[in-house]
């Protein structure tokens, strides 16, 4: 459902996206939305999977069928609009590290963190 390419990733130097870390998504015109990931599918397949059901008119899940977060409206808003997104993995942590780092960088850029206001 979304072209190959419907983001640009980033991963920055020295850092392997194997391991656990930190990511950044940046939209044009709407801010930036850091997350933290164990498993690689994290950044990488479940953001594009809940962009694909807002587009389908899919639940989020069963049991909350619009608790789509406010990431994954923004993205399929700019995918949409043809603003451009960026994926960036910014730094390994170590699994107990994860939760801290993220707090710090949420605090310092993470602007579309949160529920979406209505």
């Amino acid at each position: 459902m979304l072209p190959k390419g419907w983001y640009l990733l980033y991963i920055a130097d020295g850092v392997d996206p194997d391991r656990p870390g930190i990511y950044q998504w940046e939209i044009e015109g709407a801010g930036v939305y850091i997350g933290k990931y164990t498993r690689r599918s994290r950044p990488f397949l479940e953001y594009e999977r809940n962009v694909i059901k807002i587009l389908v008119g899919r639940p989020y899940r069963p049991q909350k069928p619009a608790a789509f977060r406010r990431i994954h409206r923004e993205l399929c808003a700019a995918h949409l609009e043809g603003r451009a997104i960026k994926l960036t993995i910014l730094e390994n942590c170590t699994p107990e590290q994860l939760s801290e780092r993220e707090s710090e960088l949420i605090r310092d850029r993470g602007t579309l963190n949160g529920r979406q206001k209505t």
